[in-house]
């Protein structure tokens, strides 16, 4: 494939914070928020998607790629605050690109991305030239984000999968390994910390945020949910901080040693996607070693200084990029023998070895091998893998890897009939008898009206007005303990006309009884309420006291017996009312409704023995038990 960019220059701006949805870049300067303002740094197509950007500060340049309509990198001048026209966008155009994340080599002016086309790649395109390359092909996996640091002349990159990674190499493809295997789900977001000298990834998969030197040791989880974040996806650096986005389109800001909380940044965009930090101090002004070498394609940084390299197809030959294929020059090489086949393509690895490097459904020496091979069954399509393993798209009616199963076996119970949903579901159609999604429960509901299923296919009852509960086995009327029951059929509220005279809800005896806060239960053996836990507090009141007597013995009969029932017994003292002991617990009286002056013993403490005028003195008299 081929690239085509044109390039044009403008000013530097500073400290920039770049925040990215599906269709548009917005540019935030500090402290990153909507009353400092922000511009819309670049707007694309509905139907394409923005997945990854990078800036060159120094080339003054911002990069990005997006995925459909086509797919491709594109480039804006970035212009500094003095400017008032704005440059027409520069774009790189990239036959059959489907880029996942792009990173830029502010040293040499090459841009790196990774790519999911027909093959799994990581590639190489220049600044200030048309030419572009797959790098890195022999990918065990999706390779996803991608950060370079050309300081050291290294590049690193993820890739989700069976055994997801992070991998590392010299960014001119040699020097390549594995940097960590071990915790990984989905690390979807790269970033480097060049003065700590550690890489970050985040996955969102697990919502973890986590660090690597950049030689491998000392892998860390510095960020989880303990400081309050959520699936992270991309992520960037700038001194202490992490600035990133998630999964549920968030903005936040957090630091990089798990000190402080998930920070969020309302910044007004919906359905963020990607985020970057733009300093002048985040890219080193280092010598670039491509200026000493002549090269025919590309130069390519490694950490010793840099080397050429040749587009596919061709062999780097005393400086040269040589077509082996050339008549003449085909018998000074030695090639993929035999020949690859199924359109598989022969290329030199980084080591310099020629292999066949086949599409998804082949595999081989030669891409020899046809996975779809009657893999599918039942007329499935099938569709290839760069891990090997292909799958299947089943036609309606069949379902399983490979097809294999039909939708409806043993789906349907007790002579259910089942159907195809428009989604390759399967759908039951019971019998009069029987319900549920499987047709498994058999005269479920005891009293209905209806019986449907819910959205998670459960089953639920209509009841008819009398009748209450999963099952509609509750028959309201039970509350009302054999009193009449009146049945609303409109609300299906049940009112009870009790023997006491009065209508309510139900008629137990616990209705009304336990004051101040205290809980009502029956006993089980005299079916009699008495109150748990808080003290039963039931009569209070302001008689004439030759009329406490009867209405006090009667409640002290009840409580006695309760009391005697549960293990205690009630202490009570006498108080003498003209020769009349009237047994009373916990008395009051209410001292302080008289004159001070005609009582200078008011405040004193009431003594167990005292003479009342029962035709002078009102006596308010409550009565407490606790039973619990």
């Amino acid at each position: 494939f081929f690239c085509i960019l044109i390039t044009q220059r403008a000013g530097p701006e500073d400290r920039v914070l770049y925040i990215a949805n599906d269709t548009e870049i917005r540019s935030f300067v500090y402290p990153f928020n909507q009353s400092h303002g922000h511009k819309v740094h670049a707007r694309i197509e509905e139907n394409a998607r923005i997945i990854g950007m990078d800036a060159l500060y120094h080339h003054q340049k911002f990069i990005w790629a997006t995925q459909f309509n086509p797919g491709g990198l594109f480039y804006k001048d970035i212009l500094n605050r003095s400017q008032t026209k704005t440059n027409v966008g520069i774009i790189v155009s990239i036959v059959g690109l489907v880029p996942r994340d792009v990173s830029a080599d502010w040293v040499t002016g090459n841009i790196y991305w990774t790519d999911h086309s027909r093959i799994y790649s990581i590639n190489v395109g220049q600044l200030k030239g048309p030419n572009c390359t797959r790098l890195i092909t022999d990918i065990a996996g999706e390779p996803y984000a991608i950060s370079v640091n050309p300081v050291k002349g290294m590049m690193y990159w993820s890739v989700i999968g069976d055994h997801s990674h992070i991998e590392e190499s010299a960014m001119d493809g040699s020097m390549r390994r594995v940097l960590l295997d071990k915790n990984l789900r989905r690390p979807t977001g790269l970033a480097i910390d060049y003065f700590s000298q550690r890489v970050y990834w985040a996955d969102a998969e697990l919502s973890v945020i986590g660090s690597v030197r950049f030689d491998g040791s000392d892998p860390l989880v510095v960020i989880d949910g303990k400081q309050g974040i959520s699936q992270p996806y991309r992520i960037d650096i700038f001194e202490d901080y992490i600035y990133g986005t998630g999964l549920k389109n968030e903005v936040f800001r957090i630091h990089k040693y798990g000190k402080k909380t998930f920070e969020p940044l309302d910044l007004g965009i919906e359905k963020t996607t990607n985020v970057l930090i733009s300093h002048r101090f985040k890219q080193q002004n280092v010598a670039n070693p491509c200026l000493r070498m002549t090269c025919d394609f590309m130069c390519l940084l490694n950490p010793t200084g840099a080397s050429c390299t040749c587009p596919e197809g061709k062999t780097l030959v005393n400086g040269s990029c040589i077509d082996p294929n050339v008549s003449g020059l085909k018998a000074h090489f030695t090639l993929c023998q035999p020949a690859c086949e199924n359109g598989g393509r022969c290329m030199a690895n980084e080591k310099g070895d020629w292999r066949c490097y086949c599409w998804p459904n082949f595999s081989g020496e030669r891409c020899e091998v046809n996975h779809c091979t009657d893999y599918c069954l039942n007329g499935g399509t099938c569709t290839g893998s760069p891990l090997g393993k292909p799958t299947c798209r089943c036609v309606t009616g069949f379902t399983g890897s490979n097809c294999g199963r039909r939708v409806c076996d043993n789906h349907c119970l007790n002579g259910g009939t089942c159907d195809i949903s428009p989604g390759n579901q399967p759908v039951c159609r019971c019998l009069a008898e029987y319900t549920g999604d499987r047709c498994l429960y058999r005269k479920y509901c005891k009293r209905l009206l209806a019986c449907t299923l819910s959205s998670s296919g459960h089953v639920e009852c209509v009841c008819p007005p009398r009748y209450e509960g999963v099952k509609c086995d509750v028959d309201k009327c039970l509350r009302c303990h054999g009193a009449p029951c009146i049945i609303n059929g409109d609300t299906g509220d049940v009112a009870c006309n009790c023997t006491s005279g009065r209508i309510a809800s139900s008629c137990q005896l616990c209705d009304g009884y336990c004051y101040n806060g205290g809980t009502c239960h029956l006993d089980p053996d005299t079916s009699l309420p008495f109150c748990h836990n808080k003290p039963l507090c039931i009569l209070c009141m302001f008689k004439n006291a030759q009329h406490i007597k009867t209405a006090v013995s009667r409640h002290l009969q009840l409580f006695e017996l309760l009391r005697s029932r549960r293990g205690k017994r009630v202490q009570r003292q006498p108080i003498t009312n003209g020769g009349i002991n009237v047994e009373i617990g916990n008395p009051s009286y209410n001292m302080y409704e008289v004159a001070h002056d005609n009582h200078a013993d008011a405040g004193s403490l009431l003594k167990p023995n005292f003479t009342l005028d029962p035709h002078k003195v009102c006596v308010c008299t409550c009565f407490c038990l606790n039973l619990s």
